[in-house]
């Protein structure tokens, strides 16, 4: 175990090289990096903004607070299990259908106006990031933007697998033969939907449309958005495991092997506390964990040295990780 050091010292990326690193864990820390918009405070905030055009309803917001939730998924998802049942009771639905269409767009602008238009990112910093992954068997991102997704297709998805081996996920066909990066997504994505079944789908951008621009449209089955960005621990925990691909992630990372980088992540226990318990569970018996500089890394040091007291922990400068890289930075001004 790693001496007890809570100075403001870090490590640059360059000097944890020779560690043979296997699993890569990045949150939204890397995506800030990439763009000062998803450093939003809360998406339910952002949509219930007075600065969008279609904000939650008072209606809305008030079925957000009776099921003590901020998450959009299981809102959208009880919607439209309630409008299923009122139409089986001979009652009139439109109510309910009005109230889902709503707050479907109150959840669309809110995801764009924090996301970055995919216009606005170079080609080559998709390839820097997607060069990145590459170097890890697993990467698991805690991060529901499009930015990771975007990388891995840049030039074709080769080298990766995410385990969607057709447009929804099988949980019977998880087993993969040859060399591959594993990208899981452990609080969903916004290419990821849960249809009524409760199968996860898949989708994939159209000819003139990436995904961003078809966050929002109608699908057919229906489904809704697959991700997870609001509430406690405890209640992102509950998303994970209402969800057959959630909670395969979830297992999955709980069980890897290997020394471990956490990228842009603060793993707060409030918030973060399941993936805490999950890195603790796994056989990562080596850490290394970005932090930006400045006179916070001596309280952040220690936190993570509570969180991990068994394990071998190396902190390093984000700025000097090729995630974190100054170049990739987009200026929100950027056409």
């Amino acid at each position: 175990m790693t001496m007890l050091s809570v100075d403001d010292t870090l490590a640059t990326w360059a000097d944890l090289n020779d560690i043979p690193w296997t699993g890569l864990l990045v949150g939204n820390g890397a995506s800030c990096a990439i763009w000062d918009g998803f450093k939003y405070t809360s998406l339910f905030q952002e949509a219930c903004s007075a600065a969008l055009a279609h904000g939650l309803n008072g209606a809305a917001v008030a079925i957000f607070d009776k099921l003590q939730t901020r998450n959009f998924e299981l809102v959208l998802s009880g919607l439209q299990t309630t409008s299923l049942i009122v139409e089986a009771m001979g009652q009139d639905p439109g109510p309910v259908n009005d109230l889902y269409s709503s707050t479907q767009t109150a959840l669309v602008e809110a995801v764009k106006s924090v996301h970055v238009p995919w216009a606005n990112i170079p080609e080559a910093s998709l390839r820097a990031i997607k060069a990145e992954l590459l170097r890890f068997n697993f990467v698991y991102s805690t991060n529901y933007d499009l930015i990771i997704y975007w990388a891995v297709m840049i030039d074709g998805p080769t080298g990766f697998t995410d385990y969607f081996f057709g447009p929804r996920f099988d949980l019977s066909n998880t087993e993969i033969w040859g060399k591959a990066t594993k990208l899981m997504f452990l609080h969903g994505a916004l290419h990821l939907y849960r249809e009524l079944s409760g199968q996860t789908l898949k989708r994939k951008a159209e000819e003139w449309q990436n995904l961003l621009d078809l966050f929002g449209v109608e699908l057919a089955p229906p489904a809704v958005p697959l991700f997870v960005t609001e509430g406690s621990s405890k209640d992102k925990l509950s998303s994970i495991n209402r969800s057959d691909y959630l909670s395969f992630c979830y297992s999955q990372f709980a069980r890897h092997r290997g020394p471990l980088v956490v990228f842009g992540h603060s793993l707060t226990p409030d918030f973060d506390g399941h993936l805490i318990d999950a890195i603790r569970k796994s056989d990562a018996a080596v850490l290394a964990i970005s932090m930006l500089p400045g006179a916070q890394v001596p309280a952040n040091k220690a936190k993570m040295y509570a969180a991990f007291p068994n394990m071998d922990l190396h902190f390093f400068d984000a700025t000097t990780h090729p995630l974190g890289a100054v170049a990739l930075h987009v200026p929100q001004n950027a056409n």
